[in-house]
């Protein structure tokens, strides 16, 4: 009997195995066939595998939301012009973008070329090797926004590729598969039903949240269908939106790939690991991967500023030097997305959390749903002390990237602390200032701030008040554009 029973359990279990595979089975052949049907209507897979090389030329308009000169719409809307070039056969990629948004000018590239892989940055006519050339990670973008170019890389990779279901969009059915790219979360892609067509895609990525992709007016080059415009979505908020203005296929790509020779050569840009900095006696910049924090030590506290991302990974690193003391405040600069990630952060360690008066509702709503953080604001300057050591928190709003900014003044150690107007590059000269960072300077004159030294949230390298005055006197390099 007891056999008997056994054998029956595991007849019922090899059962569920099988249904189950059976499941997984059906799921892949699906998606397989949606795949198949999508390449059948962008050319056909021999036109897509026959297609090696891709450049297109675009006009985008970001728009701004989160990141605007103030915390609430209407959003900040800000124009550029670029190129982008695949070579999917040399593994080689260019992207290049020019014009103006948040208080920069901008004019920089990034090309992947095996050993010849630059970042170029032509107003300050610099040219940097790329310390570790990733063509997947570099051309990834780029291919999520070029639909063919999607509908490539899901019929390579079907391997990969399950089967999520069908979903309105816009009134018409859609099936839905995802995949996983060689880099990156995976991603959802929406097929119409009748026509096979890529109407959207989506992603989650962490810290983030939703990005979604909207692909729109078809137009074929050489028997192959381009999205002539493409809209992002961040969240459900229009983030960006990009008109084609030219695309090229099969066409050599080396010309866009060569560094100009006027270009100042400058030492490669190196993998930034988590690290701490010591500033002064008590005074630490921790961070890495281009986000950083100022830890001051008090008599009996902490006080941190800055609120980007990575700020846990960033106290533990303080607790190596500085054990014992509670973080008592945590400093907010201003209001944008990125630089408000950090709150959660510092209510669980139980700070007050400091920002400018006006970006109140906006750090509330960082702390995430539900969660307590105590709160207070700045005006136009609040002071910090121990009686020994003097912190200063000062709004110097407006600039040219925020309507409030508050810096950290230390005055005894001669330290200030910004965000996103003066970042040293982590190599070469100092660059031509932009217009954040004219408004910057302008602001410290008027206040009457003249630090030794200046930290920033987005690089290791500290500046000085004569890196800041030869940054707003150096003319812009001249340098022929490619767009």
């Amino acid at each position: 009997m007891k056999t008997h029973a056994s054998v029956l359990v595991a007849a019922l279990l090899l059962a569920g195995f099988a249904h189950a595979e059976n499941l997984t089975q059906k799921n892949v052949e699906r998606a397989r066939a949606i795949i198949d049907a999508a390449a059948e209507a962008y050319g056909g897979a021999e036109k897509l595998g026959a297609m090696k090389s891709v450049i297109i030329k675009h006009e985008t308009v970001g728009i701004a939301a989160g990141q605007s000169r103030k915390p609430e719409p209407p959003w900040d809307r800000n124009k550029n012009v670029g190129t982008d070039a695949i070579d999917f056969e040399g593994s080689a990629f260019l992207t290049e973008n020019e014009g103006t948004g948040g208080g920069f000018e901008f004019h920089n590239a990034t090309v992947v070329n095996g050993e010849e892989s630059y970042q170029l940055d032509y107003r300050a006519g610099t040219a940097a090797p790329v310390a570790q050339p990733d063509f997947n990670t570099t051309s990834g973008p780029f291919i999520r926004v070029t639909s063919p170019l999607l509908v490539k890389q899901v019929h390579a990779r079907a391997h990969t590729a399950h089967y999520l279901g069908e979903a309105e969009v816009d009134g018409r059915t859609h099936e839905v598969v995802g995949f996983s790219m060689e880099v990156g979360p995976a991603i959802s892609l929406y097929f119409d039903k009748k026509t096979h067509m890529l109407s959207k895609s989506e992603r989650v990525l962490p810290n983030f949240g939703l990005v979604e992709y909207r692909f729109h007016d078809y137009k074929k080059v050489k028997g192959i269908p381009f999205n002539g415009r493409f809209d992002l979505f961040l969240n459900g908020d229009p983030n960006l939106e990009r008109k084609i203005v030219s695309t090229k296929l099969n066409t050599s790509v080396g010309g866009l790939l060569e560094v100009d020779s006027d270009l100042q050569r400058i030492a490669a840009v190196e993998p930034d690991e988590l690290g701490r900095q010591v500033l002064a006696d008590g005074v630490y910049l921790i961070g890495g991967s281009g986000t950083y924090a100022m830890f001051i030590e008090m008599d009996d506290h902490v006080i941190a500023v800055g609120g980007t991302a990575g700020i846990p990974d960033r106290i533990k690193q303080l607790r190596e030097v500085v054990p014992d003391k509670p973080i008592k405040y945590g400093v907010m600069t201003h209001h944008h997305f990125d630089h408000v990630v950090g709150v959660p952060a510092y209510a669980e360690e139980g700070a007050t959390v400091i920002a400018a008066a006006a970006h109140e509702k906006v750090t509330r709503e960082a702390a995430g749903e539900g969660v307590e953080v105590k709160l207070e604001t700045v005006d136009e300057r609040r002071v910090l002390t121990d009686g020994k050591r003097r912190v200063e928190i000062i709004d110097i709003g407006p600039t040219a990237h925020s309507e409030h900014l508050l810096v950290t003044y230390l005055p005894k150690e001669g330290i200030l602390f910004e965000a996103d107007h003066f970042a040293m590059p982590r190599t070469g000269p100092v660059p031509p200032a932009v217009s954040s960072t004219r408004t910057f300077a302008e602001a410290l004159n008027a206040k009457g701030l003249s630090p030794h030294t200046i930290a920033s949230a987005h690089s290791p390298r500290v500046g000085t008040m004569n890196d800041l005055r030869a940054a707003v006197e150096k003319e812009t390099v001249k340098s022929a554009s490619r767009n």
